[in-house]
């Protein structure tokens, strides 16, 4: 992989970096403001407790994903973007452009998503 292309996933991390950073801060301010507010009666504060369940659950999917991408940006600085965590193999072009986080090739991902690795 070149620099340029490089380049480009390094951005293109770094803005899906900064959108997760935004949802999950939105996430902890509906969580807040849901436990504050005092809910007339027992079909609202149900509503409320299902909705912070859902922005919990959705926060911490996000919370992996960064993860995911701070790996990714170390990766990059490493010079190693690219390679399958695995087998050290080229991880497909077309698997970075769908997920610039991935780990693994498809083979190995396959392998991952089975409990193999």
């Amino acid at each position: 992989m070149n620099a340029k292309q490089m380049a480009t996933f390094k951005n293109h991390l770094e803005e899906k970096r900064a959108e997760l950073l935004a949802r999950v801060r939105a996430a902890r301010e509906n969580e807040t403001a849901g436990a504050s507010e005092n809910a007339a009666d027992l079909g609202d504060r149900a509503l409320s407790t299902v909705t912070r369940d859902l922005s919990y659950r959705l926060s911490t999917g996000e919370r992996d994903i960064l993860k995911r991408i701070d790996a990714a940006l170390d990766r990059i600085e490493e010079k190693t973007y690219g390679e399958c965590l695995n087998c050290s193999k080229k991880v497909q072009q077309g698997r970075l452009n769908a997920v610039p986080w991935a780990r693994y090739c498809i083979d190995c991902q396959e392998l991952n998503d089975q409990g193999q690795i």
